[in-house]
């Protein structure tokens, strides 16, 4: 049964990494919003294209240094 939340659907894609990728574009969002950034909206849809990409873009741009 959980074979088949791996496996390719009829993108190619498996519905595991499209619920990784909108998990972690909903988690830069609100992240950059919360710290006032202009451009929160394209970082998340980076994230959601891709997210191997643009979360660690944005990790080392964005909160390096930050003390919350």
């Amino acid at each position: 049964m959980l074979d088949s939340i791996f496996e390719p659907g009829v993108t190619g894609i498996s519905p595991f990494a499209i619920i990784i990728s909108l998990y972690l574009a909903y988690y830069v969002h609100n992240d950059a919003r919360n710290h006032n950034n202009p451009r929160a909206l394209l970082w998340a849809f980076g994230t959601f294209m891709a997210w191997i990409i643009f979360f660690p873009l944005y990790w080392f741009k964005n909160m390096r240094g930050r003390r919350d």
